[in-house]
Protein backbone atom coordinates (compact mmCIF):
# COMPACT_ATOMS: atom_id res chain seq x y z
CA UNK A 1 0.00 0.00 0.00
CA UNK A 2 1.13 3.53 -0.74
CA UNK A 3 -0.49 6.70 0.55
CA UNK A 4 0.16 10.10 -0.98
CA UNK A 5 -1.09 13.02 1.10
CA UNK A 6 -0.56 16.68 0.33
CA UNK A 7 -2.09 19.86 1.72
CA UNK A 8 -2.39 23.44 0.52
CA UNK A 9 -4.04 26.48 2.02
CA UNK A 10 -6.02 28.50 -0.51
CA UNK A 11 -7.01 32.14 -0.01
CA UNK A 12 -10.64 31.60 -0.96
CA UNK A 13 -13.84 30.22 0.56
CA UNK A 14 -14.53 26.50 0.20
CA UNK A 15 -17.39 27.19 -2.23
CA UNK A 16 -15.01 28.90 -4.66
CA UNK A 17 -12.51 26.05 -4.43
CA UNK A 18 -15.33 23.52 -4.93
CA UNK A 19 -16.54 25.27 -8.09
CA UNK A 20 -13.13 24.96 -9.75
CA UNK A 21 -12.44 21.46 -8.41
CA UNK A 22 -15.73 20.09 -9.74
CA UNK A 23 -15.57 21.77 -13.17
CA UNK A 24 -14.07 18.73 -14.89
CA UNK A 25 -14.36 20.19 -18.38
CA UNK A 26 -11.90 22.96 -17.42
CA UNK A 27 -9.17 20.65 -16.03
CA UNK A 28 -7.28 20.84 -19.33
CA UNK A 29 -6.93 24.61 -18.78
CA UNK A 30 -5.19 24.47 -15.42
CA UNK A 31 -4.47 20.99 -14.04
CA UNK A 32 -0.92 19.71 -14.68
CA UNK A 33 -1.62 16.23 -13.25
CA UNK A 34 -5.21 15.32 -14.15
CA UNK A 35 -4.89 16.95 -17.55
CA UNK A 36 -8.40 16.14 -18.74
CA UNK A 37 -11.60 14.81 -17.22
CA UNK A 38 -15.18 14.28 -18.23
CA UNK A 39 -18.37 12.86 -16.86
CA UNK A 40 -20.91 13.56 -14.14
CA UNK A 41 -19.76 13.94 -10.55
CA UNK A 42 -22.51 11.86 -9.01
CA UNK A 43 -21.98 8.96 -6.63
CA UNK A 44 -21.84 5.70 -8.58
CA UNK A 45 -21.12 7.42 -11.93
CA UNK A 46 -18.00 6.73 -13.97
CA UNK A 47 -15.75 9.65 -14.84
CA UNK A 48 -12.93 9.41 -17.37
CA UNK A 49 -9.72 11.12 -16.28
CA UNK A 50 -6.37 11.47 -18.03
CA UNK A 51 -3.38 11.53 -15.71
CA UNK A 52 0.04 12.89 -16.65
CA UNK A 53 3.14 12.25 -14.61
CA UNK A 54 5.52 15.20 -14.57
CA UNK A 55 4.09 16.60 -17.79
CA UNK A 56 4.71 13.37 -19.68
CA UNK A 57 2.33 11.30 -21.77
CA UNK A 58 -1.16 11.11 -20.25
CA UNK A 59 -2.92 7.81 -19.64
CA UNK A 60 -6.68 7.40 -19.49
CA UNK A 61 -8.26 5.93 -16.39
CA UNK A 62 -11.97 5.44 -15.75
CA UNK A 63 -12.84 6.12 -12.10
CA UNK A 64 -16.04 5.54 -10.17
CA UNK A 65 -17.25 8.46 -8.05
CA UNK A 66 -17.71 7.28 -4.47
CA UNK A 67 -18.53 10.49 -2.59
CA UNK A 68 -19.74 13.97 -3.48
CA UNK A 69 -20.38 16.14 -0.42
CA UNK A 70 -20.35 19.82 -1.48
CA UNK A 71 -18.28 21.77 -0.62
CA UNK A 72 -16.33 19.34 1.54
CA UNK A 73 -15.44 16.02 -0.08
CA UNK A 74 -14.98 14.57 -3.54
CA UNK A 75 -13.77 10.95 -3.84
CA UNK A 76 -13.32 8.40 -6.59
CA UNK A 77 -11.75 4.99 -7.06
CA UNK A 78 -9.87 3.75 -10.11
CA UNK A 79 -8.66 0.25 -10.92
CA UNK A 80 -6.24 -1.21 -13.41
CA UNK A 81 -7.68 -4.54 -14.53
CA UNK A 82 -8.78 -5.69 -11.04
CA UNK A 83 -8.40 -4.48 -7.45
CA UNK A 84 -5.74 -7.07 -6.54
CA UNK A 85 -3.51 -5.61 -9.28
CA UNK A 86 -4.09 -1.90 -8.65
CA UNK A 87 -6.71 0.21 -6.96
CA UNK A 88 -6.35 3.92 -6.24
CA UNK A 89 -8.75 5.70 -3.90
CA UNK A 90 -8.50 9.46 -4.39
CA UNK A 91 -10.04 12.01 -2.05
CA UNK A 92 -10.13 15.79 -2.11
CA UNK A 93 -11.15 17.33 1.23
CA UNK A 94 -11.90 21.02 1.74
CA UNK A 95 -11.67 22.38 5.28
CA UNK A 96 -12.89 25.91 5.91
CA UNK A 97 -10.35 27.89 7.92
CA UNK A 98 -12.46 30.99 8.06
CA UNK A 99 -14.63 32.91 5.67
CA UNK A 100 -11.95 33.31 3.02
CA UNK A 101 -9.43 30.49 3.62
CA UNK A 102 -9.65 26.81 2.82
CA UNK A 103 -7.28 23.93 3.44
CA UNK A 104 -7.19 21.44 0.58
CA UNK A 105 -6.18 17.90 1.47
CA UNK A 106 -5.38 15.91 -1.67
CA UNK A 107 -4.92 12.23 -0.87
CA UNK A 108 -4.59 8.91 -2.69
CA UNK A 109 -4.28 5.44 -1.24
CA UNK A 110 -3.02 2.88 -3.74
CA UNK A 111 -3.10 -0.85 -3.18
CA UNK A 112 -2.26 -3.91 -5.26
CA UNK A 113 0.61 -5.72 -6.87
CA UNK A 114 1.26 -3.00 -9.48
CA UNK A 115 1.69 -0.11 -7.01
CA UNK A 116 5.51 -0.10 -7.30
CA UNK A 117 5.22 0.13 -11.09
CA UNK A 118 2.36 2.65 -11.33
CA UNK A 119 3.06 5.03 -8.44
CA UNK A 120 6.34 6.93 -8.72
CA UNK A 121 8.54 7.41 -5.69
CA UNK A 122 8.17 11.19 -6.06
CA UNK A 123 4.43 11.20 -6.82
CA UNK A 124 3.87 13.87 -4.17
CA UNK A 125 5.41 16.41 -6.57
CA UNK A 126 2.58 15.85 -9.07
CA UNK A 127 -0.03 16.32 -6.35
CA UNK A 128 1.70 19.48 -5.09
CA UNK A 129 1.73 20.87 -8.64
CA UNK A 130 -2.00 20.18 -8.93
CA UNK A 131 -2.65 21.83 -5.56
CA UNK A 132 -0.65 24.91 -6.54
CA UNK A 133 -2.42 25.20 -9.90
CA UNK A 134 -5.84 24.84 -8.25
CA UNK A 135 -4.96 27.52 -5.70
CA UNK A 136 -3.71 29.89 -8.41
CA UNK A 137 -6.87 29.46 -10.49
CA UNK A 138 -9.25 29.89 -7.56
CA UNK A 139 -7.40 32.85 -6.06
CA UNK A 140 -7.27 34.62 -9.43
CA UNK A 141 -11.03 34.13 -9.87
CA UNK A 142 -11.76 35.47 -6.40
CA UNK A 143 -9.53 38.48 -7.01
CA UNK A 144 -11.15 39.19 -10.40
CA UNK A 145 -14.66 38.92 -9.04
CA UNK A 146 -13.95 41.25 -6.15
CA UNK A 147 -16.31 39.28 -3.94
CA UNK A 148 -16.41 35.99 -2.09
CA UNK A 149 -15.62 34.03 -5.25
CA UNK A 150 -18.65 31.83 -5.08
CA UNK A 151 -19.83 30.48 -1.79
CA UNK A 152 -22.15 28.13 -3.64
CA UNK A 153 -22.19 24.44 -2.86
CA UNK A 154 -23.56 22.89 -6.03
CA UNK A 155 -21.68 20.07 -7.73
CA UNK A 156 -20.80 20.19 -11.40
Amino acid sequence: MRTIRTEREIAAPAGAVWEVLTDLSAYREWNPHVVDAGGRLREGETVEIRVSRGGGRARALPVRVTEVDPPRTLSWVGRVLAAPLFEGRHTFELHELGERRTRLVNRETATGLLVPLLVAADAEADYEAMNDALAARVEARVEESGNDGGRGTGAA
